[in-house]
C-alpha cells in the first residue's frame, strides 16, 4: 500500500570550500598577504596627503626668498660670531671678571673635600 519514504539525516554536511581548505593549509593568505596588503595601500594614500600638508604649512610659513628680501629691506647684517668676539675685545670689558667661588650647603660639597 503505502510505500515508506526513507528518512534523511538532517545533519548539515561540511562543505569546505576550496578558500577554507587552502587558508587552513596556508595561513599566511589569511593573515599575511591583506596585511601587507594594507600597509602597502596605506602608504599609496598616506603620501599625496602628506605632500599637501607640507606645501600648506610651506604656503602659510613662506619662502626663503621672501625671507631674504625682508632681511635686506631691514638692512640687517647675519650675526657673526668673530665680529663679536672682536667687538668684546675692543669695547675693553673683556677681562674685568673674576671667578667668584659661591657658596653651597654642605650636602652639595664634593665628597673629597668632606673630612
Amino acid at each position: 500500500m503505502h510505500k515508506e519514504i526513507p528518512s534523511r539525516s538532517f545533519v548539515r554536511q561540511r562543505s569546505t570550500s576550496k578558500l577554507q581548505r587552502l587558508s587552513k593549509k596556508y595561513p599566511l593568505l589569511c593573515v599575511g598577504v591583506p596585511f601587507f596588503l594594507a600597509v602597502v595601500g596605506g602608504t599609496f594614500v598616506l603620501l599625496p596627503m602628506q605632500e599637501t600638508k607640507y606645501e600648506v604649512r610651506d604656503r602659510r610659513s613662506g619662502s626663503i626668498s621672501t625671507i631674504k628680501e625682508h632681511q635686506v629691506l631691514k638692512k640687517t647684517k647675519p650675526f657673526n660670531i668673530q665680529e663679536e668676539y672682536f667687538k668684546m675685545q675692543t669695547k675693553g670689558t673683556w677681562g674685568e671678571w673674576e671667578p667668584i667661588r659661591v657658596e653651597r650647603a654642605e650636602k652639595d660639597e664634593p665628597v673629597w673635600d668632606r673630612q
